[in-house]
């Protein structure tokens, strides 16, 4: 007979992990793996949490952020905002709960698994068992009211444990934390904290940040815009997009009292006309009561959808970046010789969930990334306008770029080039590859609307450089006629035996000429053509506006200044 008594003790050995105590076995789930790494997705985490609460009181962010060093490895932060502060008795739920939020809704938002603030706080009490401080001023009944706290995390039960508090005097709403952290590090390096603020500025123009580091240096990013982003609408699920499970997870939970209100009210695209389709083709009866689906009614259902065809989803739910607000962001930051930016069109992965793809390209001044003194390539991943420092091997967007063969556009040598790529992708189900967030999946949509919005960017670049090269041939030819000139009509009075003619105020005109076509100012007798040129470049412009006189691509055009022939 086996012994039974070395087997599993059922009722000493089965244990239920709350959230916080399973993360704080994995904290490699949240993204807190390195020293580097670490600390910058504890100012991620704070940082995009800020963002979002600002943004949904219609208020432009302005962040304080102080970064001290006590001992090596160990720092405190310390992050200020002006948002519209945290009500007293969700300060703790905010900050100690795992899984809990208000973002666990269908649409765009920077944040999506209530993760980002408790994690921080769990990070901060796991390396240095030191509380968190926090002061939250906020308004209730029109007026402003301020609550200072100290308080842990309670791991076993997912929530907090205050240990002190106290009224504070409030002028203004906002929220303050104060963390400690050891075992981190700070790094100006590609993926460390001031690299993410700087990335966090071009994908966020309207914000501005004041960052003190360790050595007390103080950063100042200024905003490049003065307009609050529109907020995003939830937009209902695509029936493209749901599974089996999705929809007995609609059943038991709606209020609908039919399976035909159920789909109508849940699901976008979906009208009495569509589910009366559905019903004749599964034989389902669509006045059942919800509660009473089963899982096969279910699975028959979503197999009618993708049979079916359907109006795209709607887009009103996202909200990109803008073309014009990238470049302000890219020039404030970048100071580029060139920049150029797109947005796409809405298009869909996976046959139901809407996306969009914007794209920035930035070339000269301080774009690219400094590795021992020369300036080399370097591409800006973004999701819903969060930087993506970590992880970028396995990205789509490393990977769309990458397939792209710039020898084609110009560009020998990627990598020693002083060039900025930007990749925003917008979505209310952005495609992560872990908890991270740090990764996107290499949907297939998705690198082809990535490769595309990037090859276009590509071909202006291409014509910027043929015209920089074509300017300065003209430069030379124009300083070989200068120089020679004077000789050569010197030369050709003494042999016809004759005095040299006034040549001077002949020169100076077609000097003069030449170098206004240089710089690209007007020549009188070619005003008509410029108009013309001007004329072209407004109808062929993405954006639908007039180019400004001098920045025409068409200045220097050659007759060989032809496309390669990608095509979107």
């Amino acid at each position: 007979m086996p012994n039974q008594e070395a087997g599993t003790d059922w009722r000493n050995d089965f244990k239920n992990l709350t959230p916080s105590e399973f993360f704080r076995k994995n904290k490699q789930m949240l993204g807190f793996t390195g020293k580097i790494r670490s600390l910058t997705i504890v100012f991620h985490e704070l940082i995009t949490n800020s963002f979002d609460a600002a943004e949904e009181a219609g208020i432009l962010p302005e962040i304080d952020i102080e970064l001290k060093r006590v001992d090596k490895e160990h720092y405190i932060l310390r992050l200020k905002d002006n948002g519209p502060g945290i009500p007293e008795d969700y300060v703790m739920r905010v900050y100690c709960s795992m899984f809990a939020g208000s973002k666990f809704r269908n649409i765009q938002s920077r944040g999506q698994q209530g993760l980002g603030c408790s994690g921080c706080v769990l990070l901060s009490q796991m390396t240095t068992g030191k509380p968190a401080h926090v002061i939250s001023c906020y308004k209730e009944n029109g007026e402003i009211k301020g609550v200072k706290m100290k308080f842990q995390m309670d791991v076993k039960n997912n929530r907090g444990i205050l240990m002190e508090r106290e009224d504070y005097p409030a002028e203004s709403t906002g929220v303050c934390i104060e963390l400690q952290f050891k075992e981190v590090s700070y790094s100006l390096a590609e993926q460390g904290a001031f690299e993410y603020i700087r990335r966090t500025m071009i994908g966020n123009p309207h914000a501005k940040i004041t960052f003190r580091d360790p050595s007390g240096h103080k950063y100042i990013f200024k905003r490049a815009a003065d307009i609050v982003p529109v907020l995003p609408k939830e937009v209902l699920p695509h029936p493209k997009g749901v599974s089996a499970d999705d929809i007995m997870t609609m059943a038991q939970n709606t209020d609908s009292r039919r399976y035909k209100s159920m789909l109508t009210s849940s699901l976008s695209r979906m009208s009495n006309k569509r589910v009366d389709e559905i019903s004749e083709l599964t034989g389902i009866d669509m006045n059942k009561r919800p509660k009473d689906l089963t899982f096969p009614e279910a699975e028959a259902i979503v197999q009618c959808f993708k049979k079916m065809k359907f109006m795209a989803p709607p887009t009103d739910g996202l909200i990109p970046i803008g073309s014009e607000q990238i470049e302000k962001g890219m020039k404030q930051i970048l100071k580029p010789e060139f920049v150029t930016t797109i947005t796409r069109k809405p298009v869909t992965y996976q046959g139901g969930v809407s996306f969009i793809i914007e794209a920035g390209l930035a070339y000269g001044g301080k774009s690219g990334r400094v590795v021992k003194e020369q300036r080399k390539s370097e591409i800006m991943r973004f999701a819903n306008r969060v930087p993506l420092t970590f992880d970028a091997g396995s990205c789509a967007i490393t990977e769309a770029l990458k397939s792209i063969d710039w020898k084609r556009y110009g560009l020998k040598d990627l990598d020693n080039t002083p060039l900025t790529l930007f990749v925003n992708i917008i979505s209310t189900q952005v495609p992560y590859l872990s908890t991270g967030k740090q990764s996107v999946s290499p949907e297939p949509e998705i690198v082809h609307e990535i490769r595309q919005s990037t090859m276009k960017l590509a071909r202006k670049l291409q014509k910027h450089l043929r015209a920089k090269k074509a300017a300065k041939e003209k430069e030379k030819r124009s300083k070989v006629f200068e120089d020679y000139m004077p000789v050569i009509i010197e030369e050709a009075a003494k042999l016809g035996e004759t005095g040299v003619p006034e040549y001077q105020e002949v020169l100076a005109k077609v000097t003069k000429r030449a170098l206004a076509e240089l710089l690209g100012e007007k020549v009188e007798e070619e005003v008509e053509e410029e108009e013309l040129d001007a004329i072209i470049m407004e109808e062929v412009d993405e954006r639908g506006n007039a180019v400004e006189e001098g920045n025409s691509s068409l200045d220097n055009f050659i007759e060989d200044d032809v496309d390669d022939g990608f095509e979107d």
